[in-house]
């Protein structure tokens, strides 16, 4: 097994840890836009997912300014995030949705030393996936900021169906996010779920429909390489990883860390993302040295990836890049078809976070709390 702590402690420089503080009853939790903006193309959906917070007595106010153009549209961004992080009422953040923008505002974010500075001063809990990749990267890397892979407004947490169904996508991703913000024990085994919805909500298609989603068995986790490992998660979109290592001031240290990565929509909105995609994504993160000394590897299930067959082939091609050739030489565990990221269901994973792989007791656990 490899001991992150141990074996890398004197190898890996990385910021100072900032862990935030755990959700109080009663916070207010602000919703921002930093990539994708449709909060008025869904406002049931938004509406919902305020409603979901606010059932569980946290108040809720969404940031958002109407863009009129591309610079409108960095300045809006850029001035939200400005806004949630420096008020003093709001304890923490989510995103509403990804997008493909994100990288429009780094050079802003990354000249803006003040905002970092109180960042630093007074961290916040930050929720978000897929494109928002970019945002826990450039907090980790200027702040050491400690955030949270997980669910947004749309759809996740404005999702159709009833919080009050312990069973369905939304009870699970809203009991997972808070078990993660909220409580400061230690987060322990990873949860499963047992449905899951293969198709993106009705919303999507009528921003007005509030039909439940249709759920089929989740499929099992999947050992492609046996092991066991301990390291600190990090990772994020595939796609959006491989396009951030272009950034050099936010890629992190990748050494004896627990990589987690997991592949979006595909441009249709209802299959996954191209298997040549997948490979090539793979094949750049190889080519950067991101498994050189990683430590393990999790992998979401991956939307569109419905079928045994499908799976087996996007599996496949993970295992003929990582688990055959020159990779080979670097046996660490890799587990397939976790839930996170674009899926319904997610469990919210923090980043930086200590946790274990091990293949022998099917274990995929966090060993520290992700708040304090």
């Amino acid at each position: 097994m490899v001991e992150f702590d141990a074996h890398f402690a004197g190898k890996i420089k990385m910021p100072t840890p900032l862990i935030p503080k755990a959700l109080e009853p009663g916070a207010t939790i602000a919703f921002i836009s930093p990539s994708a903006r449709l909060n008025d193309t869904f406002p049931a959906v938004m509406a919902r997912a305020t409603a979901v917070l606010s059932s569980r007595g946290y108040h809720v106010r969404a940031f958002f300014t109407q863009d009129t153009g591309i610079q409108s549209s960095i300045a809006n961004r850029l001035s939200e995030i400005r806004a949630a992080f420096f008020d003093p009422t709001i304890s923490a953040i989510i995103c509403t949705i990804g997008g493909s923008s994100f990288t429009e505002l780094l050079p802003g974010l990354i000249a803006d030393t003040e905002l970092q500075s109180h960042i630093r001063s007074n961290p916040k809990i930050v929720v978000g996936y897929s494109d928002i990749t970019g945002l826990h990267w450039f907090l980790h890397a200027f702040t050491g900021l400690r955030t949270f892979y997980g669910p947004g407004a749309i759809p996740e947490l404005g999702d159709a169906d009833s919080a009050a169904d312990a069973a369905g996508p939304l009870a699970f991703c809203v009991r997972h996010l808070f078990a993660t913000i909220a409580q400061r024990e230690p987060i322990g085994a990873v949860a499963r779920s047992t449905a899951y919805a293969p198709r993106l909500p009705a919303f999507f298609r009528e921003p007005g429909s509030a039909a439940p989603a249709e759920l089929a068995p989740t499929p099992a986790w999947t050992w492609l390489r046996a092991g066991k490992a301990q390291g600190r998660l990090f990772g994020g979109c595939l796609t959006v990883v491989a396009r951030l290592h272009g950034v050099a001031s936010i890629v992190p240290d990748w050494r004896g860390r627990i990589v987690f990565l997991e592949t979006a929509i595909g441009d249709d909105y209802v299959s996954g993302n191209l298997l040549s995609r997948v490979r090539t994504a793979f094949a750049d993160l190889i080519a950067q040295g991101v498994f050189e000394e990683a430590a393990g590897l999790v992998v979401g299930r991956p939307f569109g990836y419905d079928s045994d067959k499908a799976r087996e082939e996007y599996a496949g091609v993970i295992k003929e890049l990582l688990c055959e050739g020159r990779q080979a030489q670097n046996p660490f565990p890799i587990l397939f078809s976790v839930d996170f990221g674009h899926t319904r269901p997610m469990v919210t994973l923090p980043f930086d976070a200590l946790a274990v792989l091990d293949s022998d007791n099917d274990r995929f656990a966090i060993l520290e709390s992700g708040v304090a």
